[in-house]
């Protein structure tokens, strides 16, 4: 009986094969075989190493003092809610919040969610105009107030006002 390799052709993503012969091709198969298992030895003998020197976790218990905290949880129903640690301290404008017995916080929030915006208007000037509108008002009317302070245009005399296109 003869010993038959059916080698790869040309074709082949491995040509060199062809120049093999049976016992060649196995005595490179097991070469190959041998470095890959070596290099995958070393790689596992490096890392137990590299463990060796490392020192273990080692878990203690959290000795620093303990940082008050507070946590906002958000607004609901139209109250600002959250949670307070023990000797935390909330003060929300004039009033000192104090949490329940659990620790919770439930503040009313109307006063936060009203925008107070000062507008200054500048020296001389008695009436204002909306860039986006054509009516010009005394800067302390009800009608000028609610002007929004990026559309303002000022005018010390109505004379100026009703030059630049703005009607009373």
């Amino acid at each position: 009986m003869r010993n038959e390799c059916h080698l790869p052709t040309a074709a082949s993503p491995f040509p060199i094969m062809r120049f093999l012969t049976p016992a060649s091709a196995q005595l490179l198969g097991a070469a190959i075989l041998a470095a890959a298992f070596g290099y995958l030895a070393g790689r596992i003998i490096d890392t137990h190493i590299a463990m060796a020197s490392v020192s273990p976790l080692a878990v203690v218990p959290d000795t620093r003092p303990r940082v008050p905290v507070v946590n906002i949880e958000g607004i609901r129903n139209g109250f600002i809610e959250g949670m307070m640690s023990s000797g935390a301290r909330l003060i929300i404008g004039e009033t000192y919040v104090v949490p329940t017995a659990s620790g919770t916080i439930r503040v009313a929030a109307a006063p936060f969610l009203t925008n107070h915006v000062t507008v200054e208007v500048p020296v001389g000037m008695r009436f204002v105009a909306s860039k986006a509108g054509k009516k010009y008002y005394p800067v302390n009317s009800a009608a000028g107030s609610r002007l929004k302070p990026e559309n303002r245009v000022y005018f010390a005399t109505e004379e100026e006002a009703k030059g630049a296109g703005y009607i009373e």
